[in-house]
């Protein structure tokens, strides 16, 4: 079942207290993530499904709406960097208490019944070990079932939060774009996030998926589909500035294939599906 940008607006705009510019950040992610997510319903049978970052609870409320045949649960640790998150999912609960949110990490998740479906969508740059995040999370799996992970991949030097590039790691960066960060910070009311952010790409968490003998793949069409959103979606464009401009040119010159196919470039962003 689809969902659009209206009739989110109409469900949730007031829960923003006029703030339409993070309005169309939290919608415009749910959109793309509900995209994403529900197809999955379309062509498998699901019973049990975790979302692990849940964040505002809209996406997690809008998926429980459209396949009530399938239980839902949020995790969601509420983090330093996201209370902007929590607020408004305060009130998404209002709307629904039956919602099924646990305020836990992922290490402190203690739970007997198996998912056939677990996904975080832009989590996993903020998980702490991501190697133990990955141990979790496929331990809690019913069998054949998928752990699904968006996320940006360091591995191209760009980071899309606060939109600078990466200079040789994080700690050379963050020096370079102090004042940046601190007055994004500042705007977003998110104190923390560039410290809660852990800089790693595939390539690394490829090496940890091989050691452990883990059945995973990368989706590589998740490549087109950001281009596509960046040459589609306005609010995501602006928001990614001159990357995103960039995208945007490259998709419409097909510059794009010749980048990251033919001189195989890391793309910035990655779809990892991991199977039990």
């Amino acid at each position: 079942m689809l969902i659009n940008y209206e009739s989110l607006k109409k469900k949730y705009f007031n829960l923003f207290e006029g703030n339409v510019e993070y309005f169309n950040f939290i919608i415009t992610d749910v959109l793309f993530a509900y995209s994403e997510i529900s197809k999955i319903f379309d062509n498998s049978k699901i019973n049990r499904v975790l979302e692990v970052g849940c964040g505002t609870g809209i996406l997690l409320k809008e998926l429980k709406d459209n396949y009530k045949d399938i239980e839902f649960v949020g995790l969601d640790p509420n983090q330093s960097g996201f209370h902007n998150y929590e607020k408004i999912s305060k009130k998404v609960l209002n709307l629904d208490d039956s919602i099924n949110i646990i305020k836990s990490s992922i290490e402190n998740f203690n739970n007997e019944k198996k998912f056939d479906l677990i996904f975080s969508f832009n989590v996993f740059e903020h998980v702490d070990n991501q190697e133990q995040y990955i141990i979790n999370t496929v331990d809690l799996l019913t069998e054949g079932g998928k752990n699904i992970i968006f996320a940006p991949n360091y591995d191209f030097p760009y980071e899309p939060h606060f939109i600078i590039p990466i200079i040789f790691n994080k700690k050379i960066t963050e020096k370079i774009f102090k004042k940046r960060i601190e007055n994004y910070e500042i705007k977003t009311q998110e104190s923390g996030l560039w410290d809660a952010l852990q800089i790693t790409g595939k390539k690394k968490l490829c090496s940890f998926l091989n050691k452990k003998n883990f059945n995973y793949r990368f989706d590589d069409e998740i490549i087109n589909k950001m281009l596509d959103r960046a040459l589609n979606d306005n609010f995501f464009r602006k928001r990614q500035g001159l990357a995103g401009k960039l995208a945007v040119v490259g998709r419409k010159i097909y510059l794009d294939k010749i980048i990251f196919s033919f001189f195989r470039i890391p793309f910035p962003y990655f779809k990892l599906i991991i199977t039990k």
